[in-house]
């Protein structure tokens, strides 16, 4: 786990997995916390599918996705991860979402930077990225404020790196 002042980043296990897919709930009652009615989005539904797959071969890999629960409130109110573990030369990409709920009050940000800190402790990772769409402002103003920076760019996308 890992902990920021109002958030917990818990992995997200396979057993998690699976409760999400059977519903809220179920999803609800394995996790111990609320969920947002508003979590998962349709986008990350998707990933969450090919997720059981991979978690069910490696379990281990849990460790590189995570889900945002609202200590105070005790409500998962967002993901985070990396688009798999390390590759061989040590570079992990992030990706995050947020319920529009927690959107506008700093927890992307505090989600980033807890998990950019915990990356940068860890022996395998050498170097963390990160993308969005030129036109994401709000993604674009969340990875600023956690410490990237661009190190490339063209008409859609800006690629980001945390120096």
């Amino acid at each position: 786990m890992i902990e920021t002042s109002r958030l917990l980043l818990l992995p997200y296990t396979y057993e998690l997995v699976e409760a999400t897919l059977k519903g809220k709930r179920d999803f609800e009652n394995v996790l111990g916390y609320k969920v947002s009615n508003e979590w998962p989005s349709p986008q990350y539904l998707k990933l969450i599918k090919m997720k059981k797959d991979k978690l069910h071969q490696t379990p281990e890999q849990s460790i590189w996705s995570r889900i945002a629960i609202h200590k105070e409130s005790r409500t998962l109110i967002g993901e985070i991860g990396c688009k798999g573990g390390p590759n061989e030369q040590g570079t992990v990409e992030i990706g995050y979402g947020m319920v529009s709920e927690a959107r506008n009050k700093g927890f992307a940000t505090e989600m980033v930077i807890g998990l950019t800190d915990w990356l940068a402790a860890h022996p395998k990772v050498k170097r963390v990225t990160a993308e969005c769409l030129v036109t994401n402002v709000p993604s674009t103003k969340v990875l600023e404020k956690s410490g990237f920076k661009v190190i490339n760019e063209n008409k859609e996308m800006l690629y980001w790196e945390k120096i």
